[in-house]
């Protein structure tokens, strides 16, 4: 198994980079203290991001639930970037990813490049997502320090600045494939934010009028 093989990335340009930045785990630094967080956030590469788990509640009501983890930062995008239309890595150059094999992200490192773009990743997601569980409430102080909103207040504007983006076609540095993945999930994020993609979506069709 090969885990870096610069003629298959080249000969596909780099599609998953293009996609999105890669996801670390918690074993890719030496510390993730508090302030170490913070010293490694300020750098500029690096952004505090979430995946959103859906949760039907008893009274029917569908929720978002964000899961708190850090990712290679992507192109004009912050450094806390709970959930948007994700963009080019910000670490992608025209001969590749700035950084070597031993100082990448975990979820590039693991990505097996095959031919045809059938690349594969060799860590499941939900092990991936799993060693970040002790690090949510150190991970939700850095979003009120730096954004003053607390995880649930920041997801929520985000998903009203995706709900913007969408209506109003604003895909700069975003692959279709992004796209399409955020569409096929768009109807529970609308459920869950229903009011707000409404406000949105009235804002729009003013402007038009």
């Amino acid at each position: 198994m090969e885990l870096e093989n610069k003629e298959i990335c080249a000969e596909c340009g780099g599609i998953c980079c293009k996609k999105c930045g890669c996801d670390y785990i918690p074993s890719d630094f030496t510390s993730l203290s508090m302030n170490d967080l913070l010293e490694i956030l300020e750098e500029g590469n690096i952004s505090i991001t979430s995946a959103i788990f859906f949760e039907r509640l008893p009274n029917g009501k569908l929720y978002a639930n964000p899961y708190l983890y850090l990712r290679a930062r992507n192109t004009n995008r912050p450094i806390v970037d709970l959930f948007s239309l994700k963009t080019k890595c910000s670490q992608l150059t025209d001969n590749g990813c700035r950084y070597d094999i031993n100082n990448r992200p975990s979820g590039g490192v693991n990505l097996v490049p095959l031919s045809n773009m059938k690349c594969y990743s060799n860590i499941e997601h939900s092990k991936l997502m799993e060693s970040w569980k002790s690090y949510q409430k150190v991970l939700a102080k850095l979003v009120k320090r730096l954004t003053g909103y607390s995880v649930e207040e920041r997801l929520k504007l985000d998903v009203v600045n995706l709900f913007d983006d969408l209506i109003n076609e604003n895909f700069d540095n975003v692959s279709n494939l992004e796209i399409i993945d955020v569409l096929n999930g768009l109807n529970l994020l609308i459920e869950c934010f229903k009011e707000d993609y409404e406000n949105v979506k009235g804002v729009k069709l003013k402007i038009k009028i």
